[in-house]
């Protein structure tokens, strides 16, 4: 299939911080419903399956929720206060045009900084902490404000998605709408030609706070593995040095397979095999410690459940424009596609115990 940029710039454009998921959420159920009956749990987590009487249950999952801010206070002069949800660097904000997602609608909003002028030689240069910044929504007094936003509206970066040349997209929230995007475009290709395993495919909440959504799916859904679809830190830009980052990892070199204490090492060597076979270019990073990804709670889920950690690169990632290339999407496609498909033909009882 060729790459559907609509589909990601539909995605990339719509709000979804944590806890706040619903709107992002809708798309991926309509998109969904083309191929399968998607199911939505209390926390807002959706999901789809095909082959249902498959085996193994394999799961491809990708969180859908974006870093954001929200709104904590509203001065006497109408100035609007906040705070970050998920990691927000407060140097990105002075300055930026922001969207509050109020009842009513969207509210443009600007975030207040003195002008360089006013402000002491000693501090130039450095931002303020997250609450003492402030948002300009132009209103003339608290209720004024108050008419048109509400204590606890959501708060990301202004929309916006750009090709910047043939291949290369930006737009807030690539991290990690391309692995949602992923995840949905493997279901429908796998739906196309299953094989002898059942998958599912999950779009989670609240990876960027508390990993809560993926934690919920996996007790509930309890299958054999899990492959983590997430963005991972390209290291082919200036001032980034790979031997710090765990080693080179390029935009456009295809997907990330992470190697380490949460990837299950016969899954790992499988999807190695596996995409070799399948003509498809991977890179791998070392993983001694953290992944940050929802692979952290996924593969401690019941009795343990074997994950694959797998990246997408992007630059400039927990910024308003995170950069990704469309190949390394499609590339992951294929290769959890074929995973899934291998996986069918090769899985037993006690396939993903470590041994030597």
């Amino acid at each position: 299939m060729a790459a559907d940029v609509e589909f990601l710039r539909e995605l990339s454009l719509a709000p979804g911080p944590s806890g706040f998921e619903e709107p992002v959420q809708e798309i991926v159920r309509r998109r969904l419903e083309r191929t399968a009956v998607p199911q939505t749990d209390v926390l807002g987590n959706v999901a789809a399956e095909v082959n249902a009487e498959g085996h193994p249950h394999v799961v491809v999952e990708a969180h859908v929720d974006q870093i954001g801010l929200q709104v904590t206070c509203v001065d006497e002069r109408g100035f609007v206060y906040f705070d970050k949800i998920g990691s927000v660097d407060p140097l990105l904000l002075p300055g930026r045009k922001m969207s509050i997602h109020s009842a009513a609608g969207p509210v443009t909003a600007v975030v207040g900084k003195r002008p360089t002028h006013m402000i002491p030689d000693d501090e130039r240069g450095r931002a303020q902490a997250i609450h003492e910044q402030w948002l300009d929504i132009g209103a003339d007094d608290r209720e004024a404000a108050l008419a048109r936003v509400a204590i606890g509206d959501s708060i990301t970066f202004a929309p916006d998605f750009v090709e910047l040349s043939s291949g290369i997209v930006t737009g807030r929230a690539m991290d990690d709408r391309c692995g949602v995007y992923v995840a949905v475009r493997a279901l429908e290709d796998y739906a196309a030609a299953p094989g002898a395993a059942r998958l599912t495919a999950v779009s989670s909440v609240q990876e960027e706070t508390r990993y809560m959504g993926a934690l919920a799916s996996a007790r509930a859904m309890a299958p054999e593995c899990v492959i983590v679809v997430d963005g991972d830190f390209t290291t082919d830009q200036p001032e980034v040095e790979p031997r710090r980052a765990g080693g080179l990892i390029e935009l456009g070199g295809g997907p990330v397979l992470g190697r380490g204490g949460s990837s299950n090492p016969r899954l790992f060597a499988l999807a190695v095999e596996v995409a070799a076979a399948a003509g498809v270019a991977v890179q791998v990073k070392a993983y001694p410690g953290d992944t940050e990804t929802d692979a952290e709670v996924l593969q401690a889920a019941g009795a343990g459940v074997a994950c694959l950690c797998v990246g997408l690169p992007m630059r400039y990632m927990h910024s308003p424009h995170e950069v990704a290339a469309v190949d390394d999407l499609e590339a992951c496609v294929r290769l959890v596609v074929a995973l899934v498909q291998r996986l069918g033909e090769v899985f037993a009882p006690g396939y993903f115990v470590p041994r030597p």
